[in-house]
């Protein structure tokens, strides 16, 4: 099996393990089904990483997009926290 197949393989597996156990204790807030999905795409992409080079800098300029998506979750939940009230 080669490098891509056991990223896809791996990443496809962690998100449906991700699902089931957020599913299992009745989460339902997306935001932090996104959260997880977001770390487990970290991980998985740390542990795969000497990819081709062009893979390479496509996973980077999509982990620097996810990474914002989970500053602005996180300074969001960080905002309700300290002042009380949601701003979305």
């Amino acid at each position: 099996m080669r490098i891509n197949e056991r990223y896809i393989l791996s990443l496809t597996s962690a998100f449906a393990l991700g699902t089931f156990a957020l599913a299992l204790f009745d989460v339902i807030q997306l935001d932090l089904y996104i959260s997880v999905y977001i770390i487990e795409y970290f991980i998985i992409t740390l542990l795969h990483s000497p990819l081709k080079p062009r893979a390479g800098r496509i996973l980077d300029i999509i982990g620097y997009a996810l990474f914002v998506v989970f500053v602005v979750i996180v300074a969001l939940r960080v905002w309700d926290i300290l002042f009380g009230f949601a701003l979305l």
